[in-house]
């Protein structure tokens, strides 16, 4: 008896310990939202492109998420979709540079080059949004986009980087990212 004595103040502190650190945990969850609208959803016309057949309006979505982890100096996003030209994908969005203290961005600013930031280059090769606009009778083709919670500077990288470039720059410099998933199809 004295065996199983000694061990309920080592078993309370394991508890006491387990209890404060799971709360922590979930306050560091880092995660990407679209106000509204559940992961996996598909796109309205309004995201898809206002290029000719497109049918769409080229909003971006609108984008929160909250603060990054300790030591976060900015942010960057970008939307992929892996289905598109075949199997070797499509950037639709590439930018950088976002303020630590932004935590959202309106629908519609991507296509915007006042959005707060640096554009990266898509696959128009400009520096903006470009909604989805996948070819006739394929199947739902899915738009990952994700965050980075960065320890760069916001002014740290050059204007214009391509998707690949932009991830090889920031190899070594991610704290955290997120991600959410939205299909579209014509």
């Amino acid at each position: 008896m004295t065996r199983l004595t000694s061990l309920n103040p080592w078993l309370a502190a394991v508890a006491v310990a387990l209890c404060v650190q799971l709360p922590v945990q979930a306050q560091e969850r880092f995660t990407l939202n679209i106000p509204g609208v559940t992961d996996d959803r598909l796109f309205t016309s309004a995201a898809a492109s206002d290029a000719p057949n497109c049918g769409g309006h080229n909003q971006s979505p609108a984008l929160n998420w909250n603060a990054g982890p300790a030591g976060t100096l900015s942010y960057a996003i970008v939307m992929h979709d892996p289905d598109g030209a075949k199997g070797q994908g499509v950037d639709h969005w590439v930018h950088y540079g976002i303020k630590a203290t932004t935590h959202q961005i309106p629908a519609g600013v991507g296509a915007k080059s006042a959005l707060e930031g640096v554009g990266g280059t898509n696959v128009k090769g400009t520096t903006t949004y470009v909604g989805p606009c996948p070819p006739v009778g394929d199947s739902a083709h899915h738009y990952i986009i994700q965050i980075y919670a960065l320890d760069l500077a916001p002014d740290a990288l050059p204007a214009g980087l391509t998707r690949a470039q932009l991830l090889e720059k920031i190899k070594d410099h991610v704290l955290r990212n997120s991600s959410v998933v939205r299909r579209y199809h014509r």
